[in-house]
């Protein structure tokens, strides 16, 4: 939806509900074009935009200073950055928060659930996912309950998104192919606790059930 101008982000305020849905750092090399008209080449925000006249849902994609206009307006102070970069991005200003993976100061993590909050994220950057399918749901759950261990069904959900998403490698070789490029952080690209739940998952009556990793 274009929203080049302060006017026009007015406007799309106006006439519908907006609510920021991710706040992605972006590795070296990639752009993204954004709403607003401009490249972006550094981080940027998706935003869902739901017409108050008839409901219909459109997606925002823009650089920061859109975003900030946008978090401004609707009173929202702004996502955690999904900052999988030593030393890129996360100005630690209002709308551009870092969080060296999205780091909660209120609410401490469960390591399972950040284990599988990272994963989920290094797919939405990897298969430049889209607000509304599959792995934004997860995404959202495991935010959530991010106190909570998530369910084996939830880390099964997100071993099938990637095993369909990235054919012939483990999320985690994928990963390795961005390292060429990009200064990753180690602690984010960690998915152990999940291999082992996919390693010793079970059906709901209790038995064992053969299920490849793709982290």
């Amino acid at each position: 939806m274009e929203c080049r101008s302060e006017e026009r982000r007015q406007y799309i305020v106006n006439n519908y509900n907006v609510v920021p849905v991710a706040h992605i750092q972006l590795l070296n090399g990639q752009t993204k074009y954004s709403d607003a008209g401009q490249t972006i080449e550094n981080d940027y925000y998706i935003f869902e935009a739901t017409s108050k006249a008839n409901g219909k849902k459109e997606i925002i994609q823009c650089g920061m200073t859109a975003a900030r206009d946008f978090l401004k307006k609707i009173n929202h102070e702004g996502l955690p950055l999904l900052n999988p970069l030593h030393g890129e991005g996360g100005t630690g200003k209002k709308g551009s928060k870092a969080s060296g993976g999205n780091e909660s100061k209120e609410v401490k993590w469960n390591p399972i659930a950040k284990q599988l909050y990272n994963a989920v994220m290094w797919v939405i950057v990897i298969i430049d996912a889209k607000p509304n399918t599959a792995i934004y749901e997860v995404k959202e759950k495991v935010w959530k309950f991010k106190s909570y261990e998530p369910f084996p069904s939830q880390v099964k959900a997100v071993n099938t998104i990637i095993g369909k998403n990235i054919v012939g490698k483990t999320l985690t070789q994928a990963i390795d192919e961005l390292r060429h490029d990009n200064d990753i952080r180690d602690g984010m690209c960690d998915f152990d606790k999940l291999v082992d739940i996919i390693g010793n998952y079970k059906d709901k009556e209790g038995n064992p059930v053969v299920i490849e990793s793709k982290f």
